[in-house]
């Protein structure tokens, strides 16, 4: 290859992946969001899809994603669509524009966005990835880990390496340039794949949002320059290093500020079941602050937000993460669908593939 068509392949390449990049979603304070079902028929299907997108374009801050079951042959059939907001009253102000779209959400059809973490987070874990073929050989390493992000922060890459530390040839040593556009192309690729990454999920698909990779080590040695190996090496290297780790599921664990009259503290049983409950009294009026596990209290929530007279200064915000506990079962798979293009498409290759039959 020569100097003229590497250059134009390594710029090629790393302009998909800056353009990939801006797709991935922006899953900052997202802790919960609305669902409904995945419309079977392709005209609703395809009216919710332009309904999605025009969302999309009025709020920025909205994010959606999918449960789905998924077959032992690779079939995936989607249950529900999920809208992801910010708090309770974002949810609210989603379901108001969808409704002006002729699409009906119902605020008390809610679900947890869960986090996956690992449950030891002082070890590094590290990924190989090797392909050896007539043309070249590959050999791409990296060591990783991962650390917890203060709750709301989404997810951050780290790199340590210099660029003398990660590529080697093993033929044409002297080949300087090629040298530097694999550097940068390996570093972008582990960038991006590396928030990708976390925002997919491991164990049940849910995002390992407020996390950071940090690269401890990376490695990509080869003899020959070729773009697409640099991407592919820094790929299955980070997945296969995260899939050592040992993930669990966690839910938000939310804290609580509200002021209420003593008669609505006094008749509502939820709070006689509130252990960290701090009170504040004042005349009639109680000023109370506690945490909670979203599962817990988003039950509520709907009354406590409509009870104006009984309850004001009612704030709610995402404090931590705490394990999901074991009699909670989570079977359902779950993915972000951070591009809407790309999802159409796939939907109608399937609805595609179903309506010829077999031979």
């Amino acid at each position: 290859m020569n100097e003229s068509a590497r250059k134009y392949n390594f710029d090629h390449v790393l302009l998909y992946l800056h353009n990939q990049m801006k797709l991935l979603p922006n899953l900052e304070s997202k802790y919960i969001g609305l669902t409904m079902p995945f419309p079977p028929q392709a005209a609703l299907r395809n009216r919710m899809i332009e309904s999605i997108e025009t969302l999309i374009a009025h709020d920025e801050d909205v994010c959606i994603a999918v449960h789905f079951n998924q077959s032992d042959a690779g079939a995936i059939e989607y249950e529900n669509i999920i809208f992801l907001g910010t708090d309770y009253l974002h949810l609210k102000r989603i379901a108001d524009f969808m409704k002006r779209q002729d699409i009906n959400l119902n605020i008390k059809d809610t679900c947890i966005l869960y986090r996956e973490c690992t449950a030891d987070l002082n070890i590094n874990l590290k990924g190989n990835h090797s392909r050896i073929t007539s043309l070249n050989d590959l050999f791409a390493g990296v060591e990783i880990h991962i650390d917890r992000l203060e709750a709301g922060m989404g997810y951050r890459y780290e790199n340590t390496q210099v660029n003398e530390d990660i590529i080697h040839y093993c033929c044409h040593k002297d080949d300087e340039e090629g040298k530097e556009l694999g550097y940068q192309l390996f570093v972008k690729s582990l960038d991006y794949f590396s928030k990708k990454l976390l925002a997919e999920g491991f164990l049940l698909g849910y995002p390992a949002v407020d996390s950071k990779i940090k690269i401890m080590r990376a490695s990509c040695s080869m003899c020959f320059y070729r773009d697409y190996y640099y991407t592919s090496g820094a790929h299955i290297s980070l997945k296969t290093a995260m899939q050592q780790a040992d993930w669990q599921i966690c839910e938000p664990l939310m804290q609580v500020h509200m002021t209420c009259n003593k008669l609505y503290f006094e008749g509502n049983s939820f709070f006689r079941g509130v252990e960290n409950l701090c009170i504040l009294k004042d005349e009639d009026d109680y000023k109370l602050s506690f945490k909670s596990r979203l599962s817990t209290i988003i039950d509520i929530l709907e009354e406590m937000y409509n009870h104006k007279k009984d309850i004001s200064n009612f704030h709610i915000e995402l404090d931590s993460y705490v394990p999901v506990e074991g009699v909670t079962q989570l079977k359902e798979k779950f993915k972000v669908i951070y591009n809407i293009a790309k999802w159409k498409d796939e939907l109608e290759e399937q609805e595609m593939n179903s309506a010829i039959p077999p031979v």
